[in-house]
């Protein structure tokens, strides 16, 4: 399963990992990134997707309003700065990515069921 970010002012199609979504989320509220709506209570001491998923559910699937979208560049920028994002190629090219989708405005989180696994596990964030 890969998630897939929809633009809403272009259309655009991005795939993306769950788990890599789920941590640069996480790493996004760590960098500042107040989100519409998840409740204030955050782990702060772990980036497992399992912790961090459960309060991302509102995200998953789901729309990113244009001022949530906004936050999450700002705060992504930030990571960037801050050299939070140098991590593993993969989350990088995600957070790229997310950068990109959230530079545009609004979006919608999609499940996509339809790939095999060898697909998923082969791209991780990758325009559609």
């Amino acid at each position: 399963m890969t998630f897939e970010l929809v633009s809403g002012v272009d259309g655009r199609t991005y795939k993306m990992n769950p788990k890599a979504f789920g941590k640069l989320l996480h790493m996004a509220r760590l960098n500042g990134w107040q989100p519409e709506r998840v409740a204030n209570e955050w782990p702060t001491d772990s980036w497992e997707t399992e912790i961090i998923i459960p309060h991302l559910g509102p995200y998953m699937p789901g729309r990113v309003s244009r001022a949530d979208a906004e936050g999450l560049r700002v705060a992504l920028t930030r990571a960037f700065a801050t050299g939070a994002v140098a991590v593993e190629g993969t989350v990088h090219l995600a957070s790229v990515t997310l950068l990109q989708v959230a530079r545009a405005g609004a979006f919608r989180v999609c499940l996509n069921h339809s790939e095999s696994l060898e697909t998923e596990s082969l791209l991780d964030a990758v325009p559609g």
